[in-house]
């Protein structure tokens, strides 16, 4: 009777090792699921942050370039560039016009936007003098992310001309 009953335990604890509870598997989906949307989120963040970076460095190029013709004189003409929110057109001359052959406009990412605009003068055109590359629109401009506005890049552009991202 004895050999019966230890056999009955050595089957009893073997049927019990043969699969996974409703309860384990539930856990390691939870776990799962966790982990893939804190990733998904980190991703979503870091991309939205290169986004920005690199819209901000589009905006400046476009401003260096306008500022790097006016300097070589170029077409013995004065050079800048206009920003909107969703854009900055590098133009020809003292004054921006638009429809005009010679814009150039450079279409910013929709998760981004061009604001706080604040250039001595007023205005949104930053015009740079031939020869010198000097700027009397002289000021500040942000790029930032539309969905969370403490993430921006700030660009400064001096009375000289130089611009940069700060």
């Amino acid at each position: 009777m004895r050999k019966n009953f230890k056999i009955l335990i050595f089957n009893f604890q073997k049927t019990k090792q043969r699969g996974f509870s409703l309860i384990e598997i539930l856990a390691v989906v939870t776990i799962g699921a966790i982990l893939v949307t804190t990733v998904l989120f980190s991703f979503s963040s870091f991309r939205n942050s290169k986004i920005a970076d690199i819209s901000a460095d589009e905006v400046l190029s476009v401003i260096n370039e306008a500022r790097v013709k006016a300097v070589s004189s170029e077409d013995y003409s004065r050079f800048g560039a206009h920003l909107e929110s969703g854009r900055v057109v590098f133009f020809k001359g003292d004054v921006f016009t638009e429809p005009n052959s010679s814009n150039i406009e450079t279409t910013l990412s929709s998760l981004v936007e061009i604001s706080d605009i604040s250039l001595s003068g007023g205005g949104a055109n930053i015009v740079f003098q031939k020869l010198t590359g000097k700027t009397s629109n002289y000021g500040s401009l942000r790029v930032r992310l539309k969905s969370d506005n403490s993430k921006y890049k700030t660009i400064s552009v001096k009375s000289t001309g130089i611009a940069q991202i700060q």
